[in-house]
C-alpha cells in the first residue's frame, strides 16, 4: 500500500473513531441521559409517533436507567461501524483490504481503545 493510502487508512479509521466517541455516535446517548428523544414530538404524537414514544419511554426510567441504556445506544453505533468495516473488508474495498493489526475492524477496535499507528509503516 503506498504512503498516500495508508494515509487516507489511518484518516478513515480515525474519523470513525471520532464519530463514536464525540459524533453522531454520541447522540442517542446524550438523547438518552437527558430523558429526551425529540423535543418537537410531544407537540405533534401523530406526525412523529415513534419519536413520541421513545420520550414517553425515557420519562418513565431513573437517571441510572438513563445512564445504561444511553451506553448501550452508544456501543450498538460502535457494532454497526464494526460490522460495516467487516463488510468493507471482505469486499476488499480500498484502502481497507490491509491493515495494521489483522484487519481495519482490529485497528478499529485497538484506536477505540488508545492503540497509536506504528512510527514508519
Amino acid at each position: 500500500m503506498s504512503s498516500d493510502a495508508r494515509a487516507e487508512y489511518r484518516e478513515i479509521i480515525d474519523a470513525l473513531v471520532h464519530s463514536c466517541r464525540a459524533g453522531q455516535g454520541q447522540l442517542a446517548r446524550r438523547r438518552a441521559q437527558a430523558g429526551l428523544w425529540n423535543q418537537n414530538a410531544d407537540d405533534r404524537p401523530d406526525e412523529l409517533p415513534d419519536q413520541h414514544a421513545f420520550n414517553v419511554l425515557l420519562r418513565k426510567l431513573d437517571a441510572a436507567e438513563r445512564e445504561v441504556l444511553g451506553a448501550l445506544l452508544a456501543q450498538q453505533f460502535v457494532s454497526g461501524v464494526h460490522e460495516a468495516l467487516v463488510v468493507l473488508h471482505a469486499r476488499n474495498v480500498p484502502p481497507l483490504g490491509d491493515a495494521y493489526e489483522g484487519t481495519p475492524y482490529h485497528d478499529f477496535v485497538g484506536r477505540l481503545g488508545g492503540w497509536e499507528w506504528p512510527i514508519g509503516r
